[in-house]
């Protein structure tokens, strides 16, 4: 038998060394791997490349992933890694890997979403280690994983935090620059819708003048709605509160709905809510408005809207996000339109966002939405599939009290004329520090048989007041004045006349100068048609004052 060359016997026995060196190298870097990982939230995994298994694996990994050791070492190394790895992280991964075996690295870290044997996802901090062979092919590898799932929750949860201040400080930006130009823009709009209207009124012999009015009147109610849109988005409207029938509101605005949406649109109501709702039924028919026109707009080709209330707890069992645990009334309006691609949903909210062509919307619809239910302690969230449609819900809070008032419709409200009163010497103070607005407010009243005062501010009303020989019937005033406030005229008039009816005026009113109205209050938003202030002046002072219980 031939003798094998000194070369190849020198060859066979470097590669023994190497493969020696090799084994040895592996197991320092086993045994430093058990050391640094020797944390229950730590594995390590053991896999050769030549012979295409598992080597060893610890119980940290295995608890990991929820397999057991066994299970782990007689499975098939590359159907493990597809079986544990999320769907979505195949791909990053499989490119390091690719790169591993093309000898441009020997390592690599990544973060990846781990799939356990149940099915639950956990995030995972990945390092993946190889030793090669002297042909530079990988022999083994080692996987280090240390579970960052609580990690990424609370990096999660900073981020939905941080984006939440940073929503409110968007807010607080808006309503300071909303807040800054709403009084005067809207005591502007009052003056040129009220003489607009006058002005149509007094021209019935001249339809071409009593036209051009009419567009004054109905331009000027347009910037009115855009400042009332900015408001509702910032959070800083005046809201009246109180128990109210969400059927109701629903049901009564049904007939001028189904004229807004057209024939091409069914519109079908389940009226399911059993309990009050606690919010202002005004801005509820505005928020049912704009979700149905909405809704409208996403079915080109026509299609259904499906306008439900019904009553809901919500724990934490059944959370809704952004809402606390309680009690709520709710309001779903259900379309089976195009549906909101999901990259756009986070967008919806926010002002000026529009999916809508240039012209056919101001991007403010859904964000006063937001702003209306927010401010009115509620909620609302949003369900959308692409092709099959949207579902906008609506959460109000319950009211305690079962009695619920009358909603009046907005037809009803809408017919707002010159009613005639009766003979009366009521005395009413104008108190607006604005001459042009209280001039108008002034002029309107006597058309009325009323004794009508006025004053400039909240110092010169207590003047007219402390020398007027009769009672005051009736306060108007506006409630942001310079020095004293409305309220604060209001609270010191009442110290000596107990009776006062009030009827506050703003186009904007921060927070801190606004209370609750008590039962002889009323607000009127600004701006407002002569006849409609006129109407509501008449009404509320043939209210008859409200009825004390007396105690024994």
């Amino acid at each position: 038998m031939a003798e094998e060359p000194a070369s190849s016997v020198d060859e066979l026995s470097r590669l023994r060394a190497e493969n020696l060196r090799l084994e040895h190298e592996l197991g320092e870097q086993r045994e430093r791997l058990k050391h640094a990982l020797a944390t229950p939230l730590a594995g390590y995994l053991v896999s050769s490349f030549e012979h295409g298994k598992f080597m060893d694996v610890n119980q940290a990994y295995c608890d990991f992933v929820g397999f057991t050791r066994d299970e782990v070492i007689a499975a098939d190394p590359y159907q493990h890694w597809m079986a544990t790895t999320f769907a979505e992280d195949l791909d990053l991964e499989r490119r390091e890997l690719q790169r591993v075996v093309a000898g441009e690295i020997d390592r690599y870290s990544i973060q990846k979403r781990y799939v356990r044997k149940d099915g639950e996802l956990r995030w995972g901090a990945l390092s993946f280690s190889c030793v090669r062979n002297a042909r530079g092919q990988v022999r083994y590898s080692v996987i280090a994983c240390v579970d960052i799932h609580e990690h990424k929750s609370t990096l999660a949860a900073r981020a939905k935090l941080e984006g939440s201040l940073l929503q409110a400080q968007k807010l607080e930006t808006v309503g300071r620059l909303v807040g800054g130009v709403a009084h005067d823009f809207n005591n502007r709009l009052l003056v040129i819708m009220g003489y607009a209207d006058l002005l149509k009124r007094g021209s019935v012999g001249d339809p071409v003048l009593a036209g051009h009015a009419e567009v004054v009147v109905s331009s000027a109610r347009r910037a009115a709605d855009l400042t009332r849109q900015l408001l509702a988005y910032s959070r800083r409207q005046v809201l009246r509160p109180r128990p109210g029938d969400l059927n109701s509101v629903v049901d009564g605005t049904r007939r001028m709905l189904e004229r807004l949406i057209g024939e091409r649109v069914e519109l079908v109501t389940v009226l399911g809510a059993k309990f009050p709702m606690l919010a202002d039924p005004g801005q509820i028919e505005h928020v049912l408005m704009n979700l149905t026109l909405n809704a409208r707009d996403a079915m080109p080709d026509g299609g259904r809207v499906t306008l439900e209330t019904f009553d809901i707890d919500v724990t934490e069992e059944a959370p809704v996000e952004g809402l606390a645990a309680g009690t709520y009334v709710a309001l779903s309006v259900t379309d089976t339109g195009t549906g909101i691609p999901e990259a756009l949903r986070n967008q919806l909210f926010e002002p000026f966002f529009t999916t809508k062509d240039v012209g056919r919307g101001t991007g403010l619809g859904l964000a006063t939405v937001d702003g209306i239910v927010r401010q009115s302690g509620g909620g609302i969230s949003v369900k959308s599939t692409e092709g099959r449609g949207s579902t906008f819900t609506v959460y109000l809070p319950r009211a305690l009290d079962t009695a619920s008032e009358p909603t009046p419709s907005r037809a009803e409200a809408s017919r707002a004329d010159y009613v005639p009163c009766l003979p009366s010497v009521e005395s009413i103070l104008i108190v607006d520090d604005e001459d042009d607005v209280r001039k108008l407010l002034v002029d309107v009243l006597r058309i009325g048989s009323y004794r009508v005062l006025e004053a400039r501010d909240g110092e010169h009303a207590l003047k007219i007041v402390e020398g007027h020989p009769h009672t005051i019937d009736l306060l108007v005033t506006d409630i942001v004045m310079p020095g004293m406030s409305g309220m604060e005229l209001a609270d010191a008039i009442r110290a000596q006349n107990p009776d006062l009816k009030v009827l506050f005026m703003s186009g904007y009113a921060e927070r801190d100068r606004v209370r609750p109205l008590h039962d002889t209050e009323q607000f009127v938003p600004k701006p407002f048609l002569p006849a409609e202030f006129f109407r509501v002046v008449n009404e509320f002072l043939r209210e008859p004052p409200p009825q004390v219980e007396q105690t024994a």
